[in-house]
């Protein structure tokens, strides 16, 4: 376990039990998707920014635990459906589902993981988490489609960057903050605190990603170039773009157009940004992004949760995959 799970182990331990209780099915096929989802789940960051959400306001109840696996089931099925536009076969370092089980089986899988969160909250009443949940599906896919035509005609701006992640990696964390701090007598101001929270973290992860598909020390799957390969412009790029010659901006559009690049073209668009310092600029968006995070989070009082937000952030910026 990582340190901001240990801190809210006890917490983490009672998601889980819950989870598993609202993933069991008895159709077969359902069966092997969900048990194949469940062995290879992630840090579950999203629901953890939930319940630490929760917790920053001394508001740790069953709504939490409910709220957080909507989040929970609302990121398999996103992952699940962008596996599939991108037409991705691995996700974290394992076959992804339409690998496995092909898109028909995949569409049909992520949507049953939507309906389920959607119907827990229905039967629980927890019309005001259905509501910023319908909100965050709609902006994910307005980023998604936004992302899809500014990589087919490579004119991505810094401001069309910065919205796109917002909507799609951005908003769900705000979700996930939003619905944690959720009750009837909240502070307004506690509640804005937690957005903005959730905002910044969200774009300290994409960044963050975005860093290490430069990862030379493993030149496999997502951690190397994954994202030239789909002809995404991600952030290094993006400022390493605008101090390039001529030339070397005509070669590297040509790399973004191809299907599939060598291992030479990648490393040529690679060493361009190493040359133009597109890594250290991208790092210096995170690290104030960053000082931002830990200003907000001096407006709550002093808990385990704090340190384990604080941990969070830590990790986030530190990881390296």
């Amino acid at each position: 376990m990582i340190e901001f799970q240990n801190i809210i182990a006890k917490e983490l331990n009672e998601f889980d039990k819950k989870f598993k209780i609202i993933l069991s099915t008895k159709a077969s096929l359902l069966y092997k998707v969900t048990s194949y989802i469940s062995k290879n789940s992630g840090k579950k960051i999203r629901p953890i920014c939930t319940i630490l959400a929760s917790g920053l306001i001394n508001n740790i109840n069953e709504k939490t635990y409910r709220s957080s696996i909507l989040i929970e089931l609302l990121h398999t099925a996103t992952l699940i459906h962008d596996d599939i536009v991108d037409d991705a076969n691995i996700r974290r370092s394992k076959f992804s589902i339409n690998a496995i089980w092909k898109n028909k089986i995949s569409v049909l899988s992520g949507d049953y993981f939507l309906a389920k969160g959607l119907k827990l909250a229905v039967q629980n009443k927890d019309f005001d988490v259905l509501d910023a949940i319908s909100t965050v599906v709609q902006k994910i896919v307005e980023g998604e489609l936004m992302q899809i035509e500014k990589t087919k005609k490579l004119n991505l701006t810094e401001e069309d960057y910065f919205k796109i992640i917002k909507l799609k990696t951005g908003s769900l964390f705000e979700c996930a903050f939003h619905v944690g701090g959720l009750k009837h007598d909240g502070n307004p101001d506690d509640i804005q605190n937690l957005i903005e929270l959730g905002s910044i973290i969200g774009l300290l992860f994409q960044i963050k990603d975005d860093i290490l598909d430069y990862n030379f020390s493993n030149h496999s799957g997502k951690q190397y170039g994954n994202d030239i390969q789909e002809g995404k412009i991600n952030l290094p790029l993006l400022y390493s773009l605008r101090d390039m010659n001529f030339l070397e901006k005509n070669s590297t559009f040509r790399i973004l157009r191809k299907k599939n690049n060598s291992v030479e073209e990648l490393n040529q668009v690679c060493k361009l940004v190493e040359k133009y310092q597109g890594l250290e600029k991208a790092e210096h968006i995170i690290e104030n992004h960053y000082k931002k995070a830990v200003l907000i989070l001096k407006n709550f009082n002093n808990s385990k949760y704090k340190n384990a937000t604080l941990e969070l952030l830590n990790f986030l910026i530190k990881r390296k995959k």
